[in-house]
């Protein structure tokens, strides 16, 4: 196994709103020998992306790349609010654009790979799903790890804490004072719900950039709410059997105690790819929303079998 860093300049970036670096870094492993058609995999991952490689991501592709073939990067996709939906949006940047129009091709051009998949936890499980399913003429697979769906159990608990640490504040102060320092495990709830209204309901004629989907009170407004929903996978999930169906390959997963509810969302989406008769895999295991790394282990291999070319 070999491992690289390459930067890819982004004209989709350029320019963003939040003035994120538009040259982005991607940490690229292969294997010793590279050989045409082999399966692109890529990680969405924005929060804790690193150059370093003393981690358990590395250690995992150490052990995954000595049993397949393929190319598997992870780039950087770090935001200000420290997430990433992988959408695009004209409070943040145009990241689906970036993905799709510029570090897919190239990257297949580069390393001369064949079928891509993408794959991801929480945030990035919802982007790997959305992603795919918008593109799969470019996108043959994905891996959905606990991702974000069924929004209300979801966002309810994070919703509260934002409504009462805006009390006696604004929005747009609050939300300066969080991307001016280094947030604590509280501030992320915040910038969890900040952040999702700059992807799901952007207004660049707000304050902050954004609608928030409640009220100074706390209720609800259901204009926004309905953009949100517009993207929930269980919500949405109807509108692409044809390209769920185009799909090679498709795992879903999810922690039996994951403390964002996401268990719901997910055994929601896999009841409605049943019903809709999508050959998919799904798995619950014991464990939570966080350190579940390992969970690549399965998905990867999974992916790697179904992409590769005979």
């Amino acid at each position: 196994m070999k491992y690289e860093i390459i930067k890819i300049e982004s004209q989709e970036l350029k320019d963003n709103y939040l003035k994120d670096p538009y040259v982005r870094e991607v940490l690229v492993y292969t294997p010793d020998e590279i050989e045409e058609g082999l399966p692109l995999l890529i990680e969405l991952a924005g929060i804790n992306w690193s150059p370093n490689v003393n981690n358990r991501f590395h250690q995992i592709m150490t052990h995954l790349l000595k049993k397949m073939k393929a190319v598997v990067v992870n780039p950087n996709f770090r935001t200000k609010y420290y997430l990433n939906q992988y959408i695009n949006s004209p409070a943040v940047g145009n990241y689906e654009n970036f993905i799709i129009k510029e570090l897919i091709p190239e990257l297949k051009e580069r390393y001369n790979v064949g079928n891509v998949a993408l794959f991801g936890k929480s945030s990035g499980g919802f982007g790997a799903y959305t992603l795919a399913v918008r593109h799969p003429d470019v996108i043959q697979g994905f891996a959905d790890h606990f991702g974000d769906s069924c929004f209300y159990y979801l966002y309810a608990n994070d919703f509260v804490y934002t409504i009462k640490a805006l009390e006696g504040k604004k929005p747009k102060d609050l939300l300066k004072e969080l991307i001016t320092k280094t947030p604590s495990e509280d501030d992320m709830k915040i910038l969890n719900v900040f952040g999702s209204s700059a992807f799901y309901s952007p207004n660049l004629n707000s304050e902050t950039s954004f609608d928030l989907p409640f009220d100074e009170t706390g209720e609800i407004i259901d204009e926004v709410w309905k953009k949100w929903l517009s993207f929930d996978p269980v919500k949405n999930v109807e509108n692409y059997v044809d390209s769920l169906r185009k799909l090679k390959a498709i795992y879903l997963d999810v922690g039996k105690c994951d403390e964002y509810n996401l268990f719901i969302g997910m055994r929601s989406l896999h009841k409605k790819l049943q019903k809709l008769g999508i050959r998919h895999y799904y798995e619950e295991f014991k464990g939570g929303h966080f350190g579940n790394s390992s969970r690549y282990c399965a998905s990867l291999p999974y992916l790697y079998e179904r992409l590769k070319l005979n």
